[in-house]
């Protein structure tokens, strides 16, 4: 098979033989399709230039009416492909296309990739190709309508026509190749769909216009954390209905959608196309870093734009030396500093966005270099869409328990969202899923204590995790059990710790006091309560408060940023609740010197969303999943970064409920404790 390339694109309508050859033998076909008629009404021939050929085969096959689907047959290798010859048209009129199949190390730089959200998958029409009949969802239909050239064929990929989805097998052997695909494209085509308000020029020339400032201010000042603080008089537009149109485009389905991490991440060049407008996604990554970075929400309203730089984190991941990512200068070094993530932390991210089948949680990621074993460079996992997400999931953390990087991070992913999660596989049945066993479908309900960015060491740095999966699917797993669990507060919810009122519960809203003082009192309470008789002297309120501001921020206790943060978010929060009615937001960053501002307190007690505050038997304080309960007991297991949290059971197993910050734990103290002899290790087994 001769080399796709970009001037040989068009077969003659039987889909056999290339034009090229056509044009250079006595094809009948030849002189039917490329004879031109002059006005006296004589004939010539016209061979040359792939406009007129292509127009030729098009008035050929116009008139026909296919009425047979198409029929794939298999690839020759895994190392084929197909690509997409997008036959030019109107953009109303119908699409057509023919495919080719290529290998695909000989397609580099001659096809632009598609990335787009399938939409209603009931929802599809049909296009013409090789002269039989596909059905496409009406989404990628609009997509291919508005890519196609009105005069030349051009080369394109697009998931749902150049695999064949109805062959689990081949989709995935595709799959393990996703990856090389959207790498080796010339371009990603990111279609977000039609422009039906008129608003994508506008939305696209504030973000170019923003970022371009913003851009300057961070050459001037040489980082963004040494830009003034942004003004209502910076030469940018705060214009309201312009902030609306950007808070449509980040609220689109395609920032939410789980492919487009590994399709744009490894894309040399990625467009936006919006209708017919399009623009660089550098350009709108930049600007979102800048509104998290710069908090300009108390003078635009930004929409939420957490999904968009949560995807570019993972998008960081995907080495490349031509990529889009190092256009503009915040994201690159953003990018630099994401080099940190792990498969796992794929993962978990991975839990926010949207994925038609379950097992793509895993399969989506297969792209990435860390998804391949140190030892012999293989997959992990082999993407296999034959099995069930209970197998997938299951040898996913099978697989990573042998990964010594991986593997003392797994059991801090688990994220259950119900209390029977934690019986593990005693439910019985064959979908039971071991208590230790991450659920990618389910969780994103809390963040991870463990994380690339934040290194503890419970578990001592030069200690080595051990745990062994065994036959029936429960795990042997060495552990220090050191305390238990005697009071949890109420789930925290990060929505009511904001210095925006609107997001509070109408509960906050009609408490007497801010939420997080409130919990402070229950704290203290629950302390004398169950503690009381653990001291020789009672603890004064201020040591138990420097303990309560440690927790919520994760960090040791006595620091003195962290209480000047603490005291300036308690003064904005009570200003709040001081008026007869709730104000809104305002921009309390210029209401209190550097080093305290409200906003650092709230974003670092944000993290304990969806968790609940525990103090143990011996008086620790720390962050509990929001499924446990008294009587819970902690453990520390060596070479593990964070303290778990276990149910005991009567037959003496355990069910893992999940990840923990301990204070007064998180450095190694109880290593220490073990390593004297303190306390003893033994093996427990987690259901």
């Amino acid at each position: 098979m001769g080399r796709l390339t970009k001037q040989n694109l068009v077969k003659v309508p039987d889909g056999k033989e290339n034009l090229k050859k056509v044009l250079h033998t006595h094809h009948p076909l030849k002189k039917k399709l490329f004879q031109r008629q002059r006005p006296d009404g004589s004939t010539t021939s016209e061979t040359s230039g792939i406009h007129h050929q292509e127009k030729a085969i098009l008035s050929y096959v116009e008139d026909e009416n296919p009425s047979e689907e198409y029929q794939y047959t298999p690839l020759p290798s895994d190392d084929h492909f197909r690509v997409l010859e997008l036959l030019p048209g109107t953009s109303n009129s119908i699409v057509r296309c023919r495919l080719h199949v290529e290998q695909l190390v000989q397609a580099q730089d001659q096809y632009a990739a598609i990335s787009y959200v399938w939409g209603n998958p009931n929802d599809k029409v049909p296009i013409i190709c090789d002269d039989r009949i596909i059905k496409v969802t009406v989404n990628l239909t609009d997509a291919l309508r508005h890519i196609r050239d009105r005069n030349r064929s051009r080369l394109v990929w697009a998931d749902a026509v150049c695999i064949n989805q109805d062959d689990d097998t081949e989709k995935g052997h595709q799959v393990k190749r996703m990856g090389s695909v959207y790498e080796n494209a010339e371009e990603v085509l990111v279609w977000l769909g039609k422009d039906s308000e008129g608003i994508a020029e506008d939305c696209f020339n504030l973000i170019r216009e923003t970022t371009g400032y913003l851009d300057h201010q961070l050459e001037i000042y040489g980082g963004a954390n040494k830009i003034p603080t942004i003004t209502l008089a910076c030469p940018i537009s705060f214009e309201k209905s312009r902030w609306a149109n950007f808070r449509k485009l980040v609220a689109m389905p395609w920032f939410s959608r789980l492919w487009v991490v590994q399709e744009a991440g490894l894309a040399k060049r990625c467009r936006l196309l919006w209708g017919n407008n399009h623009l660089n996604l550098a350009e709108l990554e930049e600007l979102c870093y800048f509104l998290n970075y710069l908090d300009l929400s108390n003078l635009v309203q930004q929409g939420d734009v957490g999904v968009v730089t949560a995807s570019f984190d993972m998008q960081s991941t995907y080495p490349s030396v031509r990529t889009w990512m190092d256009t503009k200068p915040a994201i690159k070094k953003r990018r630099d500093s994401m080099r940190k993530m792990r498969f796992l932390d794929l993962l978990v991210s991975g839990r926010m966005l949207m994925a038609t089948m379950a097992v793509d949680r895993v399969f989506a990621f297969l792209g990435n270099p860390s998804a391949r074993k140190a030892r012999d460079g293989a997959l992990l996992i082999e993407p296999d869409y034959s099995k069930s997400i209970e197998e997938v999931y299951f040898e996913t953390a099978f697989s990573l328990l042998t990964n010594e990087r991986e593997a003392p991070l797994l059991l801090t992913k688990v994220d259950h969202h119900s209390k029977e999660c934690i019986d593990g596989i005693t439910l019985g049945g064959e979908g039971a899923f071991p208590s230790w066993v991450p659920r990618w479908d389910t969780g994103g309900r809390q963040y991870p204590i463990a994380n690339p960015f934040r290194r503890d060491s419970a578990g001592g740095w030069e200690k080595k995790f051990d745990a062994t999966a065994q036959i029936d699917k429960s795990l042997l797993l060495p552990a220090i059990i050191f305390d238990f669990v005697v009071w949890t507060s109420d789930v925290i919810d990060e929505k009511n710790i904001t210095l925006d009122p609107d997001t509070w519960s109408e509960e906050t809203k009609k408490a007497q006091e801010p939420c997080i003082e409130s919990l402070f009192i229950r704290v203290q309470q629950a302390f004398t309560l169950h503690c009381y008789d653990r001291y020789s002297e009672p603890l004064s309120a201020m040591m138990v408060e420097e303990d309560f501001i440690a927790t919520m921020v994760k960090n040791e206790p006595g620091s003195s940023n962290h209480q000047r943060s603490y005291k300036a978010y308690l003064q904005a929060v009570r200003q709040l609740f001081d008026t007869s009615t709730l104000q809104t937001q305002t921009n309390y960053a210029q209401e209190y010197p550097a080093g305290s501002s409200p906003f650092e307190f709230q974003d670092q007690a944000s993290y304990a969303h969806n968790r609940r505050f525990a103090i143990t038997k011996s008086g620790r304080f720390g962050l509990a999943p929001f499924l446990a309960e008294p009587n819970d007991v902690c453990c520390i297991c060596p070479g593990m970064e964070v303290p778990l949290i276990l149910r005991p059971r009567e037959d003496g197993r355990y069910g893992l409920v999940g990840d923990s910050y301990v204070l007064g734990v998180m450095e190694g103290q109880i290593i220490q404790l073990f390593d004297r002899g303190e306390l003893k290790l033994e093996n427990i087994v987690l259901v």
